[in-house]
């Protein structure tokens, strides 16, 4: 079931400028939170809390373990082809961050705004 509360670009939009934290705005937690606006349910609810900063996130992501850290979560929504509204993991600069489908390409959280990449995902989940 695919509940649309808003669209992407207003949520891209409207998050641009929201301080970066670690566990609660981040490059995990930001498209978690768009997922609850648009699916109606937390892919992070068991992590949220657990982390305060960077080493903390490391921690908890394990290096390239946040898809298997996502799959643990919502792996039932797992897809080979990403749609618009889509969360997924994408690799930038050498790490891998979560991301949100817009368009034909990827959106995902930066410590000050969002950047919007067109390159292929390691992993892609949606309703």
């Amino acid at each position: 079931m695919r509940i649309i509360m808003t669209e992407v670009g207003d949520y891209i939009r409207a998050t641009w400028g929201a301080h970066w934290q670690y566990g609660v705005v981040d490059c995990t937690m930001w498209p978690a939170d768009w997922c609850v606006l648009a699916w109606g349910f937390d892919p992070a609810a068991a992590f949220r809390g657990a982390y305060a900063d960077a080493d903390g996130a490391r921690d908890l992501i394990g290096g390239d373990m946040l898809v298997p850290l996502i799959d643990g979560e919502i792996g039932a929504y797992r897809r080979e082809t990403a749609r618009e509204g889509d969360v997924g993991v994408i690799r930038i600069a050498g790490l891998q961050v979560g991301a949100i489908r817009h368009l034909e390409k990827w959106a995902f959280r930066k410590p000050f705004g969002v950047g919007i990449v067109k390159l292929d995902a390691i992993a892609v989940w949606g309703v």
